[in-house]
């Protein structure tokens, strides 16, 4: 297999996982009797493990995908690196919600209902953490997206429609954070993750299709 068929699979399976991760996410609502927090508990910890697996997938598709796109500006690369800092912080966010605000949910269920008030501020002060990670992730994979299509299209490399779509959503996902328009809860991600899948998917199958470059 050519190494643009390992970046395109591994872009393609790890959206797959991603919007995978977004459909069987939990949500927590109420107060939660001991044996919901363990369902919540096992759900999220089977979600975000996949949802780390996914970005480590995604990550070494997007190198696959920046050494296709290399020009001499290195351009390609500075998205590279602007996708790998995004990816940390989604690493983060992932953490956050798939172990330890569970392990929250869990003493919470085992506490005095006269300390669910802090134990409430303690899990709406983790979120915050959650959502500046999720910001963070997001805007950095739209910056980066930008820069690839741009790439894309000035090199004449990939799919052209492809580039032009992501040339028009991440600037358009980015402005809405910057607003305050998309909140980044896991409804707000969702819709993060779709525009995203889109693209990688669509570039994915570009790459699985390219030629290898001729070295000398």
């Amino acid at each position: 297999m050519t190494d643009n068929r390992k970046a395109g699979w591994a872009l393609i399976v790890g959206s797959v996982g991603g919007m995978v991760t977004m459909a069987i996410h939990p949500v927590a609502s109420g107060k939660l009797s001991p044996d919901q927090v363990g369902h919540l508990m096992s759900m999220s910890g089977i979600a975000h493990s996949l949802a780390l697996v996914s970005v480590l997938l995604l990550f070494l598709g997007t190198c696959g995908l920046a050494k296709f796109l290399e020009g001499p500006d290195r351009m390609a690369f500075a998205a590279l690196v602007t996708y790998g800092f995004a990816a940390v912080a989604i690493m983060i966010a992932a953490a956050v919600s798939g172990w330890i605000v569970p392990g929250i949910w869990q003493q919470m269920a085992r506490d005095v209902p006269a300390n669910a008030g802090t134990w409430q501020i303690a899990v709406a002060s983790i979120f915050q953490i959650n959502q500046a990670m999720a910001r963070i992730y997001s805007v950095g994979a739209a910056v980066s997206i930008l820069l690839w299509s741009a790439c894309s299209l000035r090199m004449g490399r990939l799919s052209r429609g492809m580039a032009i779509y992501g040339c028009i959503t991440a600037p358009l996902i980015a402005l809405l954070i910057f607003v305050g328009h998309l909140r980044l809860d896991v409804h707000g991600m969702a819709a993060v993750m779709l525009s995203e899948v889109i693209w990688f998917v669509g570039m994915g199958v570009g790459l699985m299709r390219a030629e290898e470059p001729v070295t000398g």
